[in-house]
């Protein structure tokens, strides 16, 4: 459960970096692809600890 959610906030990060470029109008490209692969990752993360087993 806590890699799920490690994922989610790895996601959110990624928006966050996405949004955070897009307000100062340089970096808009360059933002946006640090912020879908930061998302992406996070995905990945995700995904694998849903299927991981984590009883502890």
């Amino acid at each position: 459960m806590k890699s799920v959610l490690f994922g989610i906030a790895t996601i959110l990060l990624g928006i966050a970096v996405i949004i955070a470029f897009s307000s100062t109008g340089d970096g808009y490209s360059y933002g946006t692809k640090i912020g879908l692969g930061i998302s992406f990752a996070g995905l990945l993360f995700s995904a694998v600890g849903c299927f991981t087993n984590n009883s502890r």
